[in-house]
């Protein structure tokens, strides 16, 4: 990133308008690069683009490291191809205000089914060069999920035993057995990632860059901790022992229990990190820059007891430390941003200042009646991206609608308005020190909570939709003017 002021818009590809009931790489995703472009944008930040689970959508609780969400493949782009005909897409219907998730993917997995029959006889994606190009963690995947799916979605953990515990002549036989329906999710996987790159090729020849999101944790029915629960404190049944969360913060009064598996990181430096050094790296090759997300867990994290409330957990140090010295040996880290949010102690921030990387400061946590915030725009150094709010957050209207009169007279002071509040929160974000400002694209739009992504540690998130015919050329100019006046782009 460039000493150059510079601003973006979050925007996760789910909440993209699109024909299919969820958000894709298609014609949407390349008006909205458009849009960015004529609003003056350098940055486009997207969520986690993984397979998501089944329990609760989250894509941060993704069965897989390195593979792909097949719901982001866009339907339009195979009929292009000659995958799919018109016809085959005919009589579905979509809601166009949230995502049905359940709905979407039957559908979608329904029609990659027909798209996969006909390439195995028109040959139009090249699966078997494919399958050479790719990590081996994405075949593993591949094979995970025709597992999965011949198993009756059972979690791994009541897989069979040998095939639980990975007996190699039993992974031959299902291999075998299998092996239509692996080459089914290559195929998947091939369309997914051709499809993204594709966007993102666009997006950087128009000026955009993509910021992705690395999860800290993966789920425990996952591909990653069936291929190698070691790398995680587990039971004798190779369960998870210990599970993620965070004490009481900001978000959550009473914690949040994540039931993510947390890393034997023990086992972890033994193996040189050889984990996380290519997941990291498989992550720095799709995105121009990476966030990681809860950084703190990479110097210490919250563990529970699992089935525990998140209050009885405890801290247990990482080794995020040597991950990064090791990490430095491949690659240069200044395309890395921390999500240093929530506790933070000296030893969180003497770790990202080692490594160099950007923090993150959030202006809706900055007008504190009591105290001096770090999260006011005029403490806000250069090297935080400075956001109106994150996925985690209210959107900046719903914000400013549940403020006390005291908090709410506060805030029009600090930002010198009395009308046409919003605009004017995002003014003095624009102002500060900070290199790279990002809002979400809710704010700029002025949605309230309805349009919220994510409500910390509940069920139901991760489904809105940005309302059809909302990029309007007023809106973009709105956003350019208010970019130039502060010399972002």
């Amino acid at each position: 990133m460039s000493d150059k002021r510079k601003s973006g818009i979050l925007l996760p590809v789910f909440s993209l308008d699109s024909d299919y009931g969820i958000g894709s790489f298609g014609k949407k995703a390349y008006e909205f690069v458009d849009f960015l472009r004529k609003s003056d944008q350098s940055f486009w930040q997207i969520l986690p683009l993984g397979p998501i689970s089944q329990n609760g959508n989250s894509p941060y609780l993704s069965p897989s490291s390195f593979a792909g969400n097949f719901l982001y493949i866009d339907i339009d782009k195979l009929i292009e191809k000659n995958l799919l005909k018109k016809e085959d897409v005919e009589g579905y219907e979509f809601d166009s205000t949230f995502v049905d998730y359940d709905h979407v993917a039957e559908i979608k997995d329904s029609l990659l089914r027909k798209a996969y029959a006909n390439n195995e006889s028109a040959k139009i994606v090249d699966i078997d060069c494919f399958l050479k190009e790719i990590g081996v963690s994405v075949y593993e995947y591949c094979f995970f999920k025709s597992l999965k799916t011949h198993f009756e979605e059972k979690s791994w953990l009541d897989f069979p035993t040998d095939v639980k515990t990975r007996k190699k002549e039993t992974l031959i036989h299902y291999e075998n057995l299998l092996k239509d329906e692996i080459r089914y999710n290559l195929f998947v996987q091939a369309l997914f990632f051709e499809q993204y790159f594709e966007l993102k090729k666009y997006a950087n020849d128009n000026g955009i860059q993509i910021i992705g999101d690395l999860p800290i944790y993966i789920s425990e029915d996952s591909s990653d901790m069936w291929q190698n629960p070691d790398l995680f404190l587990i039971d004798d049944d190779l369960s998870a022992k210990l599970v993620a969360g965070v004490p009481p913060d900001y978000f959550s009064e009473d914690g949040q229990y994540w039931a993510n598996p947390v890393y034997d990181w023990d086992y972890n430096e033994r193996e040189e990190f050889q984990w996380w050094t290519s997941r990291i790296s498989h992550h720095l090759k799709m995105y121009d820059y990476l966030r990681l997300d809860h950084f703190r867990g990479f110097e210490a994290f919250w563990a529970i007891e699992k089935g525990q409330s998140a209050k009885t957990g405890k801290w247990i140090k990482a080794k995020g430390d040597e991950l990064f010295s090791k990490l430095k040996e491949k690659h240069d880290l200044d395309r890395i941003i921390a999500e240093d949010l929530g506790i933070i102690t000296e030893e969180v921030e003497n770790l990202r200042k080692k490594y160099g990387f950007k923090g993150m400061k959030v202006m809706q946590f900055a007008f504190d009646l009591n105290d001096e915030s770090a999260y006011l725009p005029h403490n806000v150094t250069e090297d935080s991206v400075y956001y109106t709010g994150t996925h985690d957050n209210q959107t900046l209207r719903g914000f400013l609608d549940t403020r006390t009169e005291q908090e709410l007279n506060y805030i029009k002071d600090y930002v010198n308005s009395d009308d046409d509040l919003d605009y004017s929160f995002i003014k003095t974000l624009f102002k500060t020190n900070s290199n790279l400002c990002i809002c979400q694209m809710q704010d700029y739009l002025l949605l309230g909570d309805d349009a919220r992504i994510n409500v910390p540690n509940t069920l139901g998130n991760w489904t809105w939709r940005l309302p059809k015919d909302s990029l309007t050329d007023e809106l973009s100019e709105k956003i350019s003017h208010i970019t130039k006046l502060y010399n972002r782009n």
